[in-house]
């Protein structure tokens, strides 16, 4: 069995290591134009990690490629299927690479990263199915976790992105379990949602309850209710806040806005599509409210700026910022 192993973690912005990924797209498409050229010059000069990103990205996309030449089951993922699967693919794997996690098999070895995990979703992909046991499983954009079921157990490893389940009666009763780095979640008959952020797992309890273990305890922290939600990982110790089951309406592909700050809400946004999608500090503080489609993010920025004083300037179609209109 052979494999590439990663350099030591990169200790840049993951959003940086995206956008250098992007801009590796790019730059290949725009071949010998201009504007593109200087624009990426420009985002090179802004800070010294996004050349420390761009440089860590083209070391990456070598070993990728090393890596496809061994494995054929990873050549065949990069090299066939439609151009906009191979692009999604391409993207989750070098930005997975950059953040020091690309470890890729030509066997069948279990992988930790997400990259070739059991179910998988591409930027602007939502998902939802039923598992062996019943449970409804409904998977948000760009989020990859694998599944166990044996006799013992029901678990899920989430690596990243986030999911909402629902879990169903097992005959056999045995546990269900939901694995992450920062810790485990162990419900009680119930439905809620795990998020993985940067810093922290994020779980929202809407029926039920859910006893929270962090990595490196041996019991349960807390155990939430249902309308209770927690952001949970070693040393953090938060109170539970309210849940909002708005927050879980990209089940249906809609995103529910209620008095959200701006910044917040072009985050949510920029969860499902390519690229980067980034406000001016002066308006991060508006407010937005109102339902939007999730199919259809380029809509969602239209509908935007006809409804604020805000102006998109658009410097690629992977380089979005809203700025104020004056």
């Amino acid at each position: 069995m052979s494999s590439a192993t990663p350099q030591p973690p990169a200790d840049f912005d993951p959003a940086i290591a995206s956008r250098a990924v992007e801009w590796l797209f790019e730059l290949q498409e725009a071949g010998d134009a201009e504007a593109p050229r200087r624009a990426f010059e420009s985002w090179l000069a802004e800070h010294p990690d996004h050349r420390r990103a761009w440089e860590h990205i083209q070391r990456v996309n070598a070993r990728l490629h090393s890596v496809a030449d061994n494995a054929p089951p990873v050549r065949k993922a990069l090299l066939g299927g439609p151009r906009r699967r191979r692009r999604e693919l391409l993207i989750a794997l070098l930005t997975a690479g950059a953040s020091g996690g690309l470890w890729l098999h030509s066997g069948h070895g279990r992988r930790n990263t997400g990259l070739l995990a059991d179910l998988r979703t591409g930027i602007g992909e939502r998902r939802t199915l039923e598992l062996a046991d019943g449970s409804e499983l409904a998977i948000n954009s760009d989020s990859a976790l694998d599944v166990r079921f044996d006799e013992q157990a029901r678990q899920l490893s989430l690596h990243r992105g986030e999911i909402l389940i629902r879990t169903g009666q097992d005959p056999a009763r045995r546990p269900f379990v939901v694995l992450t780095r920062y810790g485990a979640l162990r419900p009680l008959g119930t439905r809620f949602a795990v998020r993985i952020l940067p810093d922290a797992g994020h779980l929202a309890v809407f029926e039920g309850a859910v006893a929270v273990q962090h990595s490196g305890d041996t019991a349960p922290r807390v155990t939430l209710q249902a309308g209770e939600q927690l952001r949970f990982a070693p040393g953090l110790d938060e109170a539970p806040q309210a849940a909002d089951e708005n927050a879980v309406a990209w089940r249906e592909d809609i995103l529910v806005a209620a008095n959200m700050r701006l910044a917040d809400f072009l985050a949510e946004v920029g969860r499902h599509r390519h690229g980067r999608l980034a406000c001016a500090p002066e308006i991060a503080d508006w407010r937005v409210s109102g339902t939007y489609r999730l199919d259809d993010t380029d809509r969602i920025l239209d509908v935007l700026r006809a409804s604020l004083p805000v102006r998109i300037d658009t410097l690629t179609r992977y380089w979005v910022t809203v700025h104020p209109a004056t």
